[in-house]
C-alpha cells in the first residue's frame, strides 16, 4: 500500500547546524495543527465519527500549544523591557565617578563615560577599562 510518504535517509547536503535548522524549520505550528484537524474533521467517517474524548483531547492540546506560544512571546517582551530598564538606569550612571574592583581584582575608579549590556549584564565604561555593574562598590 502507498501512502504518499517516502522514507528519507540522511541527506548529506545537511551536516550539524544546518541539519537542525531544518529541522526546527518543519516543526507544526498552531496553524498547522488547525490545518490537520479541520482536515481529520473534514475526511471522516460519517459513520464512524471522531470520538468525542479524542476530539476534546485535540482540543486540548492545541489550547496547550496556543497557551505555550503566548507564554513564550510574553517572555521575550518582558526580556526587552528590562533590559531597556537596565539600559535607563545605567545611562543615570554617565558622567559619575564610580570605583570597584574589575575582574583581575584591581581597584577601579573613574567617570563613567558610556554604558552597555553584555550577556544581560550592564557594564560601564571608564575610560579604556569596563567595569560590571556588580562590580561598583562606590558612587560618587
Amino acid at each position: 500500500m502507498n501512502t504518499g510518504v517516502q522514507a528519507m535517509g540522511p541527506n548529506p547536503a545537511y551536516s550539524g547546524s544546518q541539519a537542525v535548522a531544518a529541522a526546527a524549520d518543519k516543526t507544526l505550528g498552531k496553524d498547522d495543527f488547525l490545518r490537520l484537524l479541520a482536515t481529520e474533521l473534514r475526511n471522516q467517517d460519517p459513520l464512524q465519527p471522531v470520538d468525542n474524548k479524542d476530539f476534546i483531547a485535540q482540543m486540548a492540546q492545541f489550547s496547550a500549544l496556543e497557551q505555550t506560544a503566548n507564554v513564550a512571546k510574553s517572555v521575550d517582551d518582558l526580556r526587552a523591557q528590562l533590559q531597556q530598564s537596565v539600559l535607563a538606569q545605567g545611562a543615570a550612571l554617565i558622567g559619575k565617578t564610580v570605583s570597584g574592583k574589575d575582574q583581575d581584582g584591581n581597584i577601579l575608579e573613574g567617570i563613567v563615560s558610556a554604558v552597555s549590556l553584555a550577556a544581560g549584564s550592564l557594564e560601564l565604561h571608564i575610560g579604556e577599562q569596563i567595569l560590571d555593574l556588580s562590580q561598583v562598590s562606590s558612587i560618587k
